[in-house]
């Protein structure tokens, strides 16, 4: 079957930078070359900074990854669209743009504004630890004032708040914040704890959580969170795809491969490898129209409703907006 992949996260932009590689052809698991198979091909990419970078020059290093992909022969040349809203349905690959630990505001509030305004749109406020924002996945404290600041300023602005990476209790408040604006949470690259019990895993109450809110889950394939070895397969995704579904979310459930930032199947080498889920699908009996749904129509549908106001197109050169 034909199909569309709108994915919610790939560490590509970070690898892009480090290895020196570009867009269109390259090494590594997301290229324009591996996804152009795929009708219409939409990803959200992840600036995240390395743990071992301090708050400020985490901060440097987000705006050097942004600058390093604008400046991509790619996307200069208009092969692919970097956007600030839902792209429309013509077939040309677009980037949408994320932060991935928002320790680098740093105590600045006045860096959530910046971020907006540098194009980004998903905010995965934590990481790892306890930090200016709150506590981890990995901990069990909950957000800081600051914090609760940065991402109540994120969410009115129009980020997308991501649980992915946050403890309970952050998640609890991140929820609570983003109801209080009428607005969802996603969990942009987390599987389900009640398949594969690790920390980054999601529970049964937050999935029902993020349905609640009109949001949606992306699918990871790291090894780890599939089973909880570094030995998956590709057909470990499959209990968590039948869970979330189990809790409803036909129209919610996603892929957030975490591309470039994670170990994954042996059976996955790039983005176009993760057909071979769909070909496992109907092989289980499951409908063509879930599994578009499941490759692209849940995050075109929410990105329509939630990232909405036109094709915003960020220019390569000086990270204005058109």
């Amino acid at each position: 079957m034909n199909l569309s992949l709108f994915d919610l996260h790939c560490d590509t932009a970070c690898e892009m930078f480090a290895k020196k590689q570009g867009l269109e052809r390259n090494h590594l698991a997301i290229s324009l070359e591996s996804t152009a198979n795929f009708g219409q091909y939409i990803q959200v990419m992840a600036f995240w900074t390395d743990f071992r970078l301090n708050d400020e020059s985490g901060w440097t290093r987000m705006k050097q990854l942004r600058e390093n992909l604008l400046s991509d022969p790619a996307v200069r040349s208009g092969k692919v669209d970097c956007v600030t809203a839902c792209p429309p349905r013509n077939g040309k690959p677009a980037l949408l743009f994320g932060i991935e630990d928002a320790r680098i505001f740093a105590n600045d509030l006045g860096r959530v504004d910046e971020a907006y305004r540098l194009g980004i749109r998903i905010l995965t406020p934590l990481w790892a630890g306890e930090t200016c924002i709150g506590g981890s996945h990995d901990t069990s404290a909950g957000l800081t004032d600051f914090g609760r600041s940065a991402i109540d300023r994120a969410v009115f602005l129009g980020m997308i708040p991501d649980l992915s990476h946050a403890s309970e209790p952050s998640a609890n408040e991140i929820i609570e914040i983003a109801a209080k604006h009428g607005r969802p949470v996603i969990a942009s690259h987390s599987n389900a704890k009640a398949v594969c019990p690790v920390s980054r895993n999601l529970s049964d109450g937050q999935i029902r959580k993020i349905l609640a809110s009109g949001g949606v889950v992306g699918l990871n394939l790291y090894t780890k969170f599939l089973c909880g070895s570094g030995s998956a397969r590709i057909s470990d995704l499959l209990p968590h795809v039948e869970h979330f579904l189990e809790l409803g979310a036909e129209r919610a459930l996603c892929f957030g491969g975490d591309w470039d930032g994670a170990a994954l199947p042996s059976e996955v080498r790039t983005a176009a490898d993760v057909a071979q889920v769909a070909e496992l699908l109907l092989r289980r009996n499951y409908s063509e129209s879930l599994i578009r749904n499941l490759f692209f129509e849940n995050a075109y549908s929410f990105a329509s409703r939630y990232l909405a106001g036109g094709n915003r197109k960020i220019e390569p050169f000086g990270g204005t907006e058109r």
